[in-house]
């Protein structure tokens, strides 16, 4: 019997569910991204072709799952045209959770998919052209939350807080 594999989603989010403008973050939190990258470790993660395109120098693309309806779109990792196909090839080679990372389209396409929400809000509250989702349309359990205040020093330069989210 194979385990089932967890899909997650991992997204750090202003106060007002912004999640970025001009295809970029709004902020630069050290501490936030550092711990981002823990949760994300040697995972493979699908991320919109957009998205992908402004993260090659952040991320390991051999892990990473492109979701795009562009048939004629080309790029050194893996395309995918759908959720499911993303799912069956990260099954298939024996991974136990794979993340989600978004832009806004892709959290909306598998917010129904996904068991655990892996959320940061960052005490920001700018407007920008996209915005994470409404995961409250589903009924979650707090599994972990924290609350990392701003420093003095660059590691922190903007409160923010972490919440581990499982669906019920």
């Amino acid at each position: 019997m194979t385990k089932k594999m967890k899909v997650a989603s991992i997204v750090a989010m202003g106060k007002n569910r912004v999640i970025g403008l001009d295809n970029q973050m709004m902020w630069h939190i050290p501490s936030e991204f550092n711990h981002y990258r823990g949760l994300l470790g040697d995972h493979y993660f699908v991320i919109g072709r957009k998205n992908y395109d402004g993260s090659h120098h952040k991320l390991n693309m051999e892990k990473a799952l492109v979701l795009t309806r562009n048939c004629d779109y080309e790029c050194e990792s893996s395309i995918f045209y759908s959720p499911q196909e993303a799912i069956e090839f990260a099954r298939d080679r024996g991974e136990t959770e794979l993340f989600v990372l978004g832009g806004e389209e892709i959290y909306r396409t598998f917010m129904p998919l996904i068991d655990t929400l892996y959320l940061s809000i960052v005490d920001i509250d700018q407007p920008g052209d996209a915005y994470f989702p409404p995961h409250e349309n589903y009924s979650w359990h707090k599994k972990r939350h924290f609350k990392v205040p701003k420093n003095s020093n660059e590691e922190t330069p903007i409160d923010w807080e972490f919440f581990e989210l499982e669906k019920n």
